[in-house]
């Protein structure tokens, strides 16, 4: 028979973490993983699916400037507005740092493009919603008869909580896209974290009901003989996704501590 206990919350933090992607496209490869890579927790990959009268990948175009490693994704079918039918690349990127499902991801994107006065407007469209455009910069101008310019748009989002995968789709203009160049910067952080405090603790017969509040869930309760450093510590029951939880006073467990997921 248990006669005491000791009662206490505690947590652990996951580490922030990063990943730097650059895809280049200087194959036809697809789904194509990116041409440089940095700390990505996993394999990020773009699947292109090229639309109505896309030519799919070029290694350069005649006329528009030196770029290379190209994605003409197609336009939209005028006969056939019923159905989307413009291009588009489907991009999967692992969260970075190990916050999935607790803190936050910041996801920047740029991406470059041909854009001209006549069909190429730029006009990506996006499967993330509440997007940020934080700027365009030209790449480099394509001068003559065929003028426009390429160009790099910054995109970004913050997804509160973290997804484990981000999976991001862009959908090409409805009068076509020639893409170059995808960067993603991918930055996951932890937000501010309510303290876990024990809210109450109530004996009833050989049953211990207690409450907490802050933290993150789901919660695991832990039992020990001895609160010593050295002291073996067993999870009590499954983890629990509310903040109350009761557990049985049976066996040599004298101190109980609780243990958010942040």
């Amino acid at each position: 028979m248990v006669s005491w206990l000791y009662l206490f919350a505690c947590s652990s933090s996951p580490a922030a973490g990063s990943s730097l992607l650059d895809w280049q496209f200087p194959s036809d490869a697809n789904p194509a993983v990116p041409t440089v890579a940095s700390n990505a927790s996993g394999v990020a990959t773009a699947t292109i699916e090229v639309g109505f009268l896309g030519a799919g990948w070029l290694p350069g175009l005649a006329g528009l400037g030196t770029q290379t490693g190209l994605w003409d994704l197609g336009v939209q079918n005028p006969d056939d507005l019923g159905q989307d039918t413009r291009g588009r690349i489907l991009l999967s990127i692992p969260s970075p740092g190990g916050t999935a499902g607790i803190g936050y991801v910041d996801l920047n994107l740029r991406v470059v493009q041909f854009v001209d006065e006549f069909f190429y407007t730029g006009g990506l469209t996006f499967s993330l919603p509440g997007v940020t455009l934080g700027s365009q910069m030209v790449v480099e101008p394509v001068p003559g008869q065929v003028g426009g310019a390429w160009v790099e748009d910054a995109f970004h989002w913050r997804l509160v909580p973290s997804p484990e995968r981000v999976s991001l789709t862009i959908t090409g203009a409805v009068g076509g896209t020639v893409l170059d160049r995808i960067r993603v910067d991918v930055v996951s952080g932890v937000s501010e974290v309510p303290r876990l405090v024990i809210m109450s603790v109530e004996k009833h017969s050989q049953v211990l009901s207690l409450s907490w509040a802050g933290g993150f869930p789901p919660y695991q309760i832990y039992g020990a003989a001895s609160p010593l450093t050295n002291a073996t510590w067993q999870e009590i029951g499954l983890p629990v996704s509310g903040t109350n939880a009761e557990i049985p006073l049976d066996g040599p467990v004298k101190f109980v501590r609780v243990r958010g997921s942040n």
